[in-house]
């Protein structure tokens, strides 16, 4: 099918087959509508066709009295020629032409059998009359009527011959049109529906290609072809002055052209909708889109003045659109003498209006202090000098909650700075001797000790001694992190490498495990800034603990994702433990899924993983539901 839709050929193909089946299938419809209209299918084709006998009579009638009859009487050059026109020989239509005494004046009859006869009386001067219908206009002038009459076997070739050959034809046909009328609109369907599919698309090329046609404004381009549809309309009606041969000719032409203009607005619709921008490739939506960013930035400008405003400007704005507001009133609603209105009105603003800006000023110190203070600013004293009654105790109990914060602050940075003091201190006193502990539990190893007993304790201490170490590094890592002391080397970091890398880390320790990674990762390269090796800590220490709290037998999901403007990395894996803390607390120092810490760990992973990424700028998010462990981390993508 792809090969089909981008090929040239095969599209100029299904065109000519759609235009040929659409010609087709309006043709069908008209002849429907014509079966239908004389009655092809409830009625027999006798019916039918003494129906459409009596319409040909009719025309022969009148040209008999118009145009024989008084060439006839005035015998003109051309009588000749009408003769042998209307000689009975040349023609299945008989006519008697009698005057108003019954005496014929014309005639071509000759005894033969007939099959159709009826009676026209004219009148000169007016239309003729019907006798069979018992016509009672009054006349004027001298009155004929015409015997018409139609032979039996039609012998002559003319319209009696022609009429009955398509009578038989159609009525043979009635049904047959319908079912080829239907095939031809399913195939016109058909094709339509693999232009539509095909529009857009060339050879050797994967994505839309729209052409210069599809980069007119759609609008327009829909404006131009009701114009030139308009005027071809305008030309149809004008058929009167062309020839009938060119008429039928330029109805076709008109015909063709309307079907090729509508197919070339429904694949350029087609070709701007697979392209996206069908809506807003057109003059219409430009518009809107201006008007909507004048009126965007109108109550963007409006809603920043109002922001930025102080309370007291806020309110003079508001009492004077109130004012006018009132001032309005008065004007539009007094009948009589408004004047007293007025004074009374002025004298209300001089009043209260005062009285109002007196008490928001109060109220806009109170908001600036408590607004400086939420800010952190816990200096910042309110000038409660100027203030009254109840706004004055407000700011005292303000002023006095930011001396107390202030106290609070100093003494829990005083804390934190005991606690990381402490840690690092500690830690880099236990360093030392840990480090000789390790030495020479190493050179015990290398001894050859006959007891078994001793063998098995050296290794206990020898494992125990490289988890203590583990741990003062991570405390010391902690203290870092914390303290903003850690070094970090940003550059543009391709993430599904280190990610990569780090599960080929740690593939055999899964299989250890009893764990299945799932590895979810878009094929095109994601940027970040980060530092690669604080990225590795990161992504060691919840790999780590996958490996370690994860439920044997189950699997874990990594999955990496670009959003908009943002790289997101998900951690996911099914815990052994049953989680009764929140992920709060699973974020606190200390603090291990593992309320019965049988396993090794610190519970410093996550707390770390943490300080590392919020350093380099991004967000770790912990997920805790029922057994269910995600951990979520965001960064700012980058090109």
């Amino acid at each position: 099918m792809k090969q089909l839709t981008h090929n040239l050929a095969a599209k100029v193909t299904a065109i000519f087959l759609f235009v040929l089946s659409v010609i087709g299938f309006i043709c069908g419809l008209a002849g429907i509508y014509y079966l239908a209209e004389n009655k092809f299918y409830e009625a027999s084709v006798e019916s039918v066709k003494e129906e459409i006998f009596e319409n040909i009579t009719r025309r022969y009638a009148n040209e008999v009295f118009y145009g024989y009859f008084p060439a006839y009487r005035e015998e003109s050059y051309d009588l000749h020629s009408l003769e042998e026109a209307y000689a009975a020989g040349r023609t299945n239509f008989l006519f008697t032409l009698k005057d108003k005494n019954g005496e014929i004046v014309l005639s071509n009859y000759t005894n033969q059998e007939i099959q159709f006869s009826h009676t026209y009386r004219y009148e000169e001067g007016v239309d003729w009359h019907d006798e069979t219908k018992n016509s009672t206009q009054a006349v004027k002038g001298e009155s004929y009527t015409i015997d018409c009459f139609v032979k039996k076997t039609l012998t002559a070739e003319d319209r009696y011959s022609r009429a009955e050959y398509w009578i038989h034809f159609a009525y043979s046909m009635r049904y047959a049109i319908i079912v080829i009328t239907t095939l031809l609109f399913l195939i016109a369907i058909v094709l339509f529906i693999f232009l539509m599919c095909a529009a857009g698309h060339k050879k050797g090329k994967t994505e839309v290609i729209p052409n210069g046609i599809d980069k007119i404004p759609f609008d327009v381009f829909l404006a131009a072809l009701l114009i030139i549809v308009s005027i071809a309309f305008a030309m149809l009606n004008e058929y009167q002055y062309i020839s009938e041969i060119g008429y039928r000719l330029f109805l076709g032409l008109f015909l063709v052209l309307s079907i090729l203009l509508f197919l070339l607005a429904c694949m350029s619709f087609a070709t701007r909708y697979k392209s996206g921008g069908w809506w807003k490739n057109t003059i219409l939506y430009r518009f809107l889109y201006f008007n909507y960013r004048v009126l965007q930035k109108i109550i963007h400008g409006i809603k920043y003045l109002l922001q930025n405003s102080s309370l007291l400007w806020k309110t003079i704005l508001g009492l004077l659109a109130l004012s006018m507001a009132e001032f309005f009133v008065i004007v539009s609603t007094s009948y009589g003498d408004i004047g007293a209105l007025l004074i009374l009105w002025l004298l209300e603003k001089m009043i209260f209006v005062p009285i109002i800006l007196y008490i928001i000023i109060n109220l806009q110190n109170l908001q600036i202090g408590s607004q400086k203070i939420a800010r952190g600013d816990l200096n910042y004293r309110i000038d409660t000098r100027r203030l009254i009654w109840d706004f004055k105790r407000h700011g005292e109990n303000l002023n006095n909650i930011s001396v107390g914060m202030s106290k609070a602050v100093e003494e829990r940075l005083k804390s934190e700075r005991f606690k990381t003091e402490l840690i690092t201190n500690v830690s880099h006193d236990i360093k030392t001797p840990l480090t000789s502990i390790i030495n020479y539990v190493d050179l015990i190893k290398r001894e050859e000790m006959e007891n078994r007993k001793i063998k098995e304790y050296i290794d206990v201490l020898d494992r125990q001694s490289i988890r203590l170490k583990k741990l003062i590094e991570d405390l010391m890592e902690v203290s870092k992190a914390s303290t903003g002391n850690l070094a970090v080397n940003s550059s543009r970091t391709e993430v599904g490498v280190l990610l990569t890398q780090t599960i080929g880390e740690y593939g055999d320790k899964m299989k250890n495990s009893g764990l299945e990674l799932i590895l979810k990762q878009p094929e095109e390269e994601i940027f970040i800034m980060a530092d690669g090796r604080l990225m590795w800590r990161v992504f060691d220490n919840l790999m780590n603990n996958i490996c370690k709290y994860s439920q044997p037998g189950t699997r874990a999901y990594l999955n990496l994702e670009k959003i908009d403007e943002r790289v997101v990395i998900t951690f996911r894996n099914i815990s052994k433990y049953a989680l009764n803390i929140t992920s709060d607390e699973l974020m606190e120092r200390f603090v291990r899924g593992d309320s019965a810490r049988t396993t090794e760990g610190s519970g410093l992973g996550l707390s770390i993983a943490k300080s590392l990424v919020e350093l380099q700028k991004g967000e770790l998010d912990l997920v805790v539901d029922g057994d269910l462990f995600k951990v979520v981390l965001v960064f700012h993508a980058v090109q």
